[in-house]
């Protein structure tokens, strides 16, 4: 991530105090000292102090790929300084106010309070900024509490999770699941409007994959499978072919460099392929680990929804949104067994088993089996909407993972409860968005962030 830096100062104020450069010039190190934890810094290491500085400094910018601007204003600086670098550079903006005190003692004189009057250089900005139509956002807090470096993570967080939208290569393997028409995509749509493309390999093309994987790569797999899970309820035959469908599509996407993707492992793409014939969630679910998410059926929005959710947070759950429960005043969240590790529950075995829902003409796919982690979630769909400016929607559903079971499902499985509606209006209120029946799940509450998302992406969000 390139994060351009520009911190200002206003030669204004050195009448109360002659330190004041050079206590701001500090302070503006310090920050960039912590900045510099996110991602590359571009920043010649001075403070601005007049508009004639700013344009430069801005014009200088405005051709480099940045991935956003952090402005820090170290005291009380006028907003047309900030504004005549920043109306040249077209990034998403973060102001800073690094406030330099917890709280205010007896002592607090007039050179404390301009000392500590940097929020009035944020305030003067923002007010700029909005004026000018421009997307920005404030992180405010003491410089060095747990906040600061929360909501800094967060924004960040938001920056790279867009970026590795903008620029995904998604691979799309074996065609799509027949009639499934919530699953289909545009992919003219999606490279215009957000950036993102699709690679297809055909059924063909991944059986000869399947067929031509090393044996050597296929033991490395079948050995992993073993080290890492309890592996239970699985032929011989079964494991050997499991690890050869995840050695091929790990093969794919290193291939074409993929960052997302699907795989139906359906019909005659897998289940019913004479040369594969089991289910492919075992081969999700590592690539999942990997930080490459990817779905079945060749549901492509929902490996958008992933990829967003997985660049984000670090957890993308592929799920089903499924049965009410009335006495649990939640729904069943669950998959067919394509792991997320980042959602098992602490204390909970990792089990790769026999698939349960679905039997190939071999036999059954290793797939994930565990409980899910209690707490915060956040559920999203992502869908093509109605021909538009904003001819995609993101829809968002915070809530709760209950600490509740389900020790039949052979899957991931749980039960959600939403956070803002009870359980009849939550629910009505997703399936009148017009969500994909496939979403992905996330641990704690992300529904600001993720609307920040939308705005830098130009797309609708609902929030539920």
């Amino acid at each position: 991530m390139r994060i351009a830096y520009l911190p200002f100062y206003v030669n204004y104020y050195e009448g109360i105090c002659p330190d004041f450069p050079r206590e701001k010039t500090e302070a503006a190190r310090r920050c960039a000292g912590v900045l510099a934890k996110h991602g590359e810094l571009v920043w010649d290491g001075k403070l601005i102090c007049d508009v004639a500085q700013a344009e430069a400094a801005g014009k200088a910018l405005a051709g480099q790929q940045l991935d956003c601007v952090v402005v820090f204003t170290s005291i009380a600086v006028f907003g047309g300084i900030p504004w005549a670098a920043l109306k040249h550079i077209q990034a998403p903006i973060l102001i800073w106010n690094a406030q330099a005190i917890p709280s205010v003692g007896k002592g607090y004189t007039m050179v404390e309070i301009v000392r500590n009057t940097g929020q009035i250089g944020t305030q003067a900005l923002a007010n700029t900024l909005l004026r000018e139509g421009r997307w920005f956002r404030v992180v405010t807090a003491y410089e060095k509490s747990p906040r600061t470096a929360a909501e800094l993570k967060k924004f960040f967080g938001v920056i790279h999770a867009v970026s590795a939208v903008k620029r995904a290569r998604l691979l799309a393997v074996g065609e799509s699941f027949p009639m499934m028409t919530d699953i289909l995509m545009d992919e003219a749509d999606l490279a215009k409007h957000i950036g993102a493309s699709v690679t297809h390999v055909s059924n063909a093309e991944l059986t000869s994959r399947y067929e031509s994987v090393p044996d050597g790569a296929v033991k490395k797999t079948m050995l992993e499978m073993r080290n890492s899970n309890q592996v239970k309820e699985l032929t011989e035959d079964e494991i050997v072919r499991s690890s050869r469908l995840c050695a091929s599509l790990d093969s794919l996407v290193g291939e074409h460099r993929a960052d997302a993707g699907t795989l139906n492992c359906h019909v005659g793409v897998c289940l019913r392929n004479p040369k594969i014939g089991v289910t492919a969630c075992y081969s999700l679910g590592v690539q999942n680990s990997q930080g490459r998410p990817f779905t079945c059926t060749g549901d492509l929005p929902t490996a958008v929804a992933m990829l967003l959710l997985k660049k984000m947070t670090g957890i993308a759950m592929y799920t089903e949104v499924q049965v009410m429960d009335e006495k649990r005043r939640a729904i069943v969240i669950a998959n067919s067994g394509e792991g997320e590790e980042g959602i098992r529950r602490p204390g909970s075995k990792s089990q790769v088993r026999g698939n349960t829902n679905f039997k190939g003409v071999h036999g059954r796919g290793a797939s994930f089996a565990y409980a899910l982690k209690p707490g915060p979630a956040t559920v999203i769909s992502f869908t093509p909407s109605p021909k538009s400016a904003k001819p995609f929607r993101l829809i968002v559903a915070e809530g709760e993972i209950l600490k509740e079971t389900l020790p039949d499902a052979g899957a991931l499985a749980g039960f959600f409860r939403f956070a803002h509606a009870d359980l009849h209006t939550g629910y009505t209120r997703w399936l009148e968005a017009g969500a994909v029946h496939h979403a992905g799940t996330t641990t704690g509450h992300w529904a600001r962030e993720l609307a920040a998302a939308a705005e830098l992406l130009n797309i609708e969000c609902v929030q539920i």
